[in-house]
């Protein structure tokens, strides 16, 4: 049996560590969206940062980042995506409780009227752009360069969705909530396989940034009614 080299296991814990902070802020500390997102933003950094500094591999390297732009037919999967989002919205509404999710968004997370598109601007540019650099570049490159690619994706993808658990845990019932769980799973599944396939970050940031832009639709729905 093949033992995990050191900077495998050092990338897992610092990762793992990392969504556990932010699940705890999330669920226990509750502090404003702004305060919550200048969190994300240092805890993301310094695991990267924290990993570099110790292994001296290049940061645009661990990301993934490409200096040339992702294919035209990425298109296609950015279109899929926002849609795929929004008809599974409209199949599942009238399993979801729908007053809960926006009293979340109103009092728990501090959206209102006046601060919304500022808010939903930074969760589909800013936001994506952090998962996607943790998960989808740092996290499974250390894995794939170490010849444990199927390792890397597994672990990325099921870290991503254990992630967002903090965030949705209260929105649905337990049916639709292992469902949500299981959909992140396989969202992180897809998103990996379009950095793979574009060897690129910028792709899947693309992608994930058309889910948020779908999710933040439907949000702003529920807002201005």
């Amino acid at each position: 049996m093949k033992k995990f080299d050191p900077q495998i296991v050092l990338a897992a814990v610092l990762s793992a560590f990392a969504v556990g902070i932010l699940m705890y802020i999330e669920a226990v500390i509750q502090p404003a969206y702004l305060i919550k997102s200048l969190w994300k933003i240092l805890i993301f950094s310094l695991v990267v940062l924290i990993y570099s500094g110790i292994t001296k591999e290049k940061i645009r390297d661990l990301l993934r980042i490409r200096k040339r732009f992702p294919s035209g037919k990425l298109i296609l999967f950015m279109v899929f995506a926002y849609l795929f989002i929004l008809g599974a919205y409209f199949l599942l509404q009238n399993q979801i409780d729908l007053s809960a999710i926006k009293s979340s968004l109103f009092q728990k997370e501090g959206l209102t009227r006046n601060n919304f598109i500022l808010i939903f601007s930074y969760i589909i540019v800013v936001n994506s752009f952090l998962e996607e650099a943790l998960f989808r570049g740092f996290l499974y490159t250390v894995f794939e360069d170490r010849n444990l690619p199927v390792s890397g994706v597994l672990f990325s993808s099921l870290l991503f969705a254990v992630y967002h658990l903090g965030i949705v845990f209260t929105w649905f019932n337990p049916l639709i909530l292992i469902l949500c769980i299981a959909g992140l799973a396989g969202a992180g599944l897809f998103l990996q396989y379009i950095c793979i396939r574009e060897d690129n970050l910028l792709a899947c940031w693309f992608v994930h940034a058309c889910a948020n832009l779908a999710i933040n639709t439907i949000g702003a729905f529920m807002i201005l009614q």
